[in-house]
């Protein structure tokens, strides 16, 4: 049994041997542009069938992108990696697209990333070469993609990684869960206050105050008679209904001028108020 090379090596190897065809190597593209944020995948022909100079359709950043998959065996000549790159730059056009991402199992050095990108400007370009490729790969969260297409296994190391990578989740999610308890804690508190200032500010019924005499009237014999006046309190602002208090002797006479106090039922503001 070979044993397995360390280092990321068996995942770099085996890409580069790329034996499986063409119908893999589409839909491994197409794994790898998800795994980095692309969007709305829409694979063409993986099975063979006309695909209009595209591999793959998808979404960057909310622009339409062209997904183009080359993966031979062995490494190749860098002319022959450029010929069938602007090959697939093509659809770019023919698809009214934004950009191309290459998706390869070729190594490209960084000034042949360099000259790829430049013939073909201004068209974005964004290379995923062979060691972009098994780096993504050798990621915790893709270890299922590279077992199905590679055949490759976690090693103790990597289980280790594997656990703590999903313990890390695990925590980040309840940590958004509590951020989102708090916040929904949060807001109704804010919708009581809310409801309390609302109800303060609503239309009451006519709020009325009996104003208290400050010297008792002498005469036991007057009848008691009242009117309502419309008071603003001198502090707050706040404008009640007093209903004042009128005395007749016999219906007849009537005793003005006696002094008494009113009590502001918003503010509590004491001031003197005359029964006339």
């Amino acid at each position: 049994m070979t044993r397995r090379q360390a280092e990321g090596g068996e995942t770099w190897r085996r890409l580069l041997d790329w034996d499986r065809g063409p119908k893999a190597s589409e839909r491994l593209a197409a794994h790898i542009l998800r795994s980095e944020g692309y969007t709305s995948i829409d694979p063409s022909h993986p099975l063979g069938g006309p695909d209009g100079l595209k591999d793959v359709l998808c979404t960057r950043a909310g622009e339409k992108w062209v997904g183009a998959a080359y993966f031979p065996r062995g490494q190749q000549s860098f002319s022959d990696i450029r010929s069938k790159f602007e090959s697939d730059v093509q659809g770019v056009s023919k698809n009214q697209a934004n950009g191309i991402a290459f998706v390869t199992n070729q190594e490209l050095r960084l000034r042949e990333r360099e000259r790829l990108a430049e013939d073909v400007s201004p068209v974005e370009v964004e290379l995923f070469h062979l060691e972009r490729i098994a780096s993504i790969l050798d990621c915790p969260a893709n270890y299922g993609i590279r077992l199905e297409y590679l055949d490759i296994e976690m090693t103790k190391e990597e289980q280790v990684a594997f656990m703590a990578t999903s313990y890390r989740v695990i925590e980040e999610l309840q940590q958004e869960l509590g951020r989102i308890a708090s916040y929904i804690s949060q807001s109704e508190t804010l919708r009581e206050e809310f409801e309390k200032v609302r109800a303060a500010n609503l239309p009451k019924e006519p709020f009325y105050v009996t104003p208290a005499p400050l010297s008792p009237l002498s005469d036991p014999y007057s009848i008691a008679m009242f009117e309502e006046t419309l008071h603003k309190c001198s502090t707050c602002g706040y404008g009640y209904l007093v209903r004042r208090q009128r005395r007749t002797h016999s219906a007849i006479t009537t005793i003005i001028g006696q002094k008494m106090a009113i009590t502001c039922p918003k503010c509590g503001n004491a001031e003197p108020y005359y029964g006339i």
